[in-house]
């Protein structure tokens, strides 16, 4: 990775700690370039025997994060950050894949709310699986210690992350 450059800045602490900021955007530029090409998506499709795209997996492990509470096609919509007709055309082709069923909303009969089915589960887990082999495959020369340092700190990080998004979302 090319050298950070100095922002200007009177403090030379100041000044270090914005290297450091500079770096740690540009490896998390490189990480999330790396982590979202179509290829690499293609390739952990294929390790897991799966034919789905990425936005399904995305709704599959958003359902899968709510545990067995269905979800309303807003409330999908709003954690994937999409429109909801997007969420909609998404559903109906999981739902043709056998992979989520819809359900009349109880408190709504307007509305309807999407779960999960035992092969979305599956397929889900299938996909998780892959991703786990491949981060194992990563971290293979990683020593235990730093492995469970990263883990830590990766955690603090995101949930820094999570709390300044929501924050945010207002």
């Amino acid at each position: 990775m090319p050298k950070a450059t100095t922002l200007p800045n009177a403090d030379a602490g100041a000044s270090s700690s914005n290297e450091t900021i500079v770096q740690i955007q540009g490896y998390l530029q490189i990480m999330s370039q790396s982590m979202n090409q179509v290829r690499a998506h293609v390739h952990l499709l294929q390790a897991a025997g799966v034919r789905i795209d990425k936005a399904g997996i995305a709704l599959l492990f958003k359902l899968q994060r709510h545990g067995d509470s269905p979800l309303r096609v807003t409330d999908l919509a709003d954690l994937l950050g999409v429109d909801p007709p997007t969420v909609t055309r998404k559903v109906q082709q999981l739902e043709r894949l056998g992979f989520v069923v819809r359900e009349a909303d109880a408190e709504d009969g307007r509305a309807t709310r999407i779960q999960l089915t035992q092969d979305g589960r599956d397929t889900l887990e299938r996909v998780l699986a892959a991703h786990r082999e491949f981060l194992a495959r990563v971290f293979d020369d990683w020593a235990d210690q730093d492995l469970k340092t990263f883990a830590s700190l990766l955690e603090r990080f995101s949930e820094t992350i999570r709390v300044e998004v929501e924050k945010n979302r207002d």
